[in-house]
C-alpha cells in the first residue's frame, strides 16, 4: 500500500503508477543503448591501435637491419633477381587463371548458336545378285538304283551348292534345273522339253545347297511330248544341269 502514496502523502492513481513505470523502462533502455555505443567506441579505438603498432614495429625492425646492407652476400644480391622471376611468374599465373574465366563466359553464347543440319546418310543400294556360273555352282547327279527291272522309272536327284563367297540366282529357278538322258550318241529324253513351266528366279546363298528330285517315266519324247513310245531295255546315260552348268553323267541300265 505505501508504493502507491505519492510524495504529497495523497494515494498515486493507477494511471499514475503505469506511467512511472513506463519511464523507467526507457531510462533503462537508453542506459543500455549508451553502455553499448560506448564498447563498440572501444573496441574500434583498439582495433586502430593495432595497425599502428604494427607499423612502428616493422619499422624499427627495418631500422635495425638497416647497416646491415653493404654486407649482402651473393645469395642475399640474387635474391631480388628471384623476386623479380618470380614475379613474371605471379602475374602469367594470374592472366592465366583469368583466361578460362573468359572463356568460360563465351562457351554459353557458343552453344545458343544453332547448329549445322546433319545431312541425311545415303541410303546402301542393295547389291545385284548375278545368275550362278560354272565358277559359281557344282552340281552332281545320282540315281536310287544302278538297275531297273520292268515296271521301276528311275528316280533322280539333282544337287547344286554355290560354293562362291556371294549369292547366285538360278534364272527360272527349278525350271533351270534340267536332266538330259542319251543311249550313245542318240538323244532319248529332256527333262525341260516337255516339263519345264515359267518360274521365279532362285537365289542361291553363298555355300547353300539344293536338291531338286526328277523322274524319268522312260518316254522317248526325243520323238514328242505327246508320244507314248518306251525306251528298250539297254544302257544309257543321264547328265543333270543347272543354269547351263552340266554335272557328271550317271550311267542308268534297263533291264525290263
Amino acid at each position: 500500500m505505501s508504493e502507491n502514496v505519492d510524495s504529497h502523502g495523497g494515494v498515486a492513481s493507477p494511471e499514475v503508477y503505469r506511467r512511472r513505470r513506463i519511464i523507467a523502462l526507457l531510462v533503462l533502455v537508453l542506459v543500455l543503448l549508451l553502455g553499448i555505443s560506448l564498447v563498440s567506441w572501444l573496441v574500434g579505438r583498439g582495433g586502430d591501435s593495432e595497425p599502428t603498432a604494427a607499423a612502428s614495429s616493422t619499422s624499427a625492425s627495418a631500422e635495425a637491419f638497416s647497416d646491415f646492407s653493404q654486407r649482402a652476400t651473393e645469395s642475399a644480391t640474387a635474391s631480388p633477381s628471384d623476386s623479380e622471376s618470380a614475379d613474371p611468374s605471379a602475374s602469367s599465373d594470374e592472366s592465366e587463371s583469368a583466361e578460362p574465366t573468359e572463356s568460360a563466359s563465351q562457351e554459353p553464347s557458343e552453344s545458343a548458336e544453332p547448329t549445322e543440319e546433319a545431312t541425311p546418310e545415303p541410303t546402301e543400294t542393295p547389291a545385284v545378285v548375278a545368275a550362278c556360273t560354272p565358277a559359281d555352282l557344282q552340281v552332281s547327279l545320282t540315281a536310287d538304283r544302278t538297275s531297273y527291272a520292268a515296271g521301276q522309272n528311275p528316280a533322280l536327284a539333282v544337287v547344286y551348292t554355290n560354293a562362291s563367297d556371294n549369292p547366285c540366282l538360278v534364272t527360272g529357278g527349278v525350271a533351270n534345273v534340267d536332266i538330259n538322258i542319251t543311249s550313245g550318241p542318240a538323244q532319248v529324253f529332256n527333262y525341260s522339253q516337255c516339263h519345264a513351266a515359267p518360274a521365279e528366279d532362285a537365289q542361291v546363298e553363298a555355300g547353300a545347297t539344293n536338291t531338286t528330285s526328277l523322274s524319268w517315266d522312260r518316254s522317248l519324247n526325243v520323238l514328242g511330248c505327246g508320244t507314248s513310245a518306251k525306251v528298250q531295255p539297254g544302257h544309257y546315260w543321264a547328265t543333270a544341269s543347272v543354269n547351263g552348268v552340266n554335272s557328271q553323267p550317271v550311267r542308268i541300265v534297263i533291264t525290263g
